[in-house]
């Protein structure tokens, strides 16, 4: 597949709005730390004894969660970055069915 300015375009506009959630997200922690008293440059770690059946089983749920949506978003993206290489261009005299 060759590659154009209009994927390159689409690339840049993809990584904006990734830059953009992730700078959300990061805000959304800062919160949650200072919430829980917890300094925003202080790293948090939790030991794997302290975690309770019920947290992995939610944290399972969130991880599985976060991967098929992750997933659709990919299989979306793909489909709006456009044509593929494969069926992207007709031939000339060529009728897509």
């Amino acid at each position: 597949m060759a590659f154009t300015e209009q994927d390159l375009k689409n690339q840049k506009e993809e990584i904006a709005r990734l830059a953009d959630e992730l700078s959300r997200l990061n805000s959304v922690f800062a919160e949650q730390k200072k919430a829980l008293g917890i300094p925003e440059t202080e790293t948090v770690t939790v030991a794997e004894s302290e975690v309770t059946p019920e947290l992995r089983n939610a944290m399972a749920d969130a991880t599985e969660r976060a991967k098929r949506e992750g997933e659709a978003r990919a299989s979306q993206a793909k489909l709006s970055a456009g044509p593929s290489s494969t069926g992207g261009r007709s031939r000339r005299g060529a009728m897509r069915i």
